[in-house]
C-alpha cells in the first residue's frame, strides 16, 4: 500500500488519498490523523506538507503510529515548508513566491489549513528520530526521487527527508 497523507488538493492516483472529512476534495478515505490507524504492511508513505498542521504532540504521536503501521523497509517522506530556509532566502534578497506569514501559520484554503507550528526540516529530522524512524540523508525537494507525489518541486523553502523503519 502506498499512503498519500494529508492529500489536500493534491490527489494521486495510485496512492491511497488520505485527508479530513471537512477538506473539500477528492480523496479515498476521511481519516483524522490524531486517532489510530488501521492500516498494516505499509510499503511507502508520502506526508507532503501535512505535519505543520497538526501539533507538535501529535505530529509525534502520528509518526510513531505510522512506523508500527509500516513493513520492515517501508519508507516514508515528509515534505514541508522550511521556514528557517524562507527567512535566509529572503534575507539574501530572494523572494519565495509565497508570503512567509502563509509558510508560518498556513494558508487556511480550507478547515485544516492552517499551520500550528514553524517547521524546518532539523526539527523534521527530530521528530522522525525521537519516533523510531531510520532517517535518510537530507535532500533538496527537487531531488526527491519522481517516485513520489510532491505537488510542487520549484520552492526552494521546502525541505524534505527521508526514512525507513529498519526493524
Amino acid at each position: 500500500m502506498k499512503l498519500n497523507l494529508g492529500a489536500g488538493d493534491r490527489y494521486v492516483p495510485g496512492w491511497h488519498n488520505v485527508d479530513r472529512a471537512d477538506c473539500p476534495h477528492r480523496k479515498d478515505e476521511a481519516r483524522d490523523l490524531r486517532m489510530p490507524l488501521p492500516w498494516e504492511q505499509v510499503q511507502y508513505v508520502y506526508a507532503g506538507h501535512v505535519l505543520e498542521h497538526l501539533r507538535v504532540g501529535d505530529a509525534l504521536v502520528l509518526l510513531e503510529r505510522l512506523y508500527w503501521c509500516m513493513a520492515v523497509g517501508g519508507e516514508l517522506m515528509v515534505v514541508g515548508p522550511d521556514v528557517v530556509a524562507a527567512e535566509a532566502m529572503l534575507a539574501g534578497g530572494q523572494g519565495l513566491g509565497v508570503s512567509l506569514e502563509s509558510l508560518k501559520y498556513g494558508a487556511s484554503r480550507w478547515p485544516g489549513d492552517e499551520h500550528r507550528w514553524e517547521c524546518a526540516e532539523q526539527d523534521l529530522r527530530i521528530m522522525l528520530e525521537l519516533t523510531g524512524w531510520t532517517v535518510g540523508r537530507r535532500m533538496s525537494i527537487n531531488d526527491v526521487p519522481a517516485m513520489w507525489p510532491v505537488a510542487d518541486r520549484g520552492p526552494q523553502w521546502q525541505c524534505a527527508v527521508s526514512a525507513r523503519r529498519a526493524e
